[in-house]
């Protein structure tokens, strides 16, 4: 099985390169928009990792990341912050949010998907990436 993931970005251009970083690594990757837009995603399709920028207009990637824990629990997907946020106590603030990793755009394909994989399910990620 191929690990889901679904990048979240307002930004066109940064989200299709994160979408095909994950999609050379190997992993089944779809992308949106918005928030609002993961979260309507998800109610049909299921995903392993959420990879959602924070500065989006309306819904933040914050927001969208409590969210995801209101509506799954502990049984929520990983959740990666892809930001230029990079100083310490944005960091710090983010990470307080609830994510399970942070990637500072600009992003290469290794630390993305370093940040994807942590350890999935009890699983780890390269094995459901084969």
């Amino acid at each position: 099985m191929r690990l889901r993931i679904l990048v979240v970005d307002d930004n066109p251009m940064n989200a299709h390169l994160a979408k095909l970083m994950l999609e050379r690594a190997g992993f089944d990757t779809r992308a949106v928009d918005s928030a609002p837009a993961a979260l309507d995603y998800m109610v049909g399709n299921p995903v392993d990792v959420v990879v959602t920028d924070i500065s989006m207009p309306g819904m933040s990637g914050k927001d969208l990341c409590r969210a995801l824990y209101q509506r799954y629990g502990e049984r929520r997907p990983r959740v990666v912050a892809f930001t230029a946020f990079a100083m310490a106590h944005q960091k710090l603030s983010i990470m307080e949010a609830g994510f399970d990793a942070l990637v500072v755009k600009p992003v290469t394909g290794a630390s993305l998907v370093t940040a994807v994989c942590g350890d999935v399910g009890g699983t780890p990620c390269a094995l459901k990436a084969a």
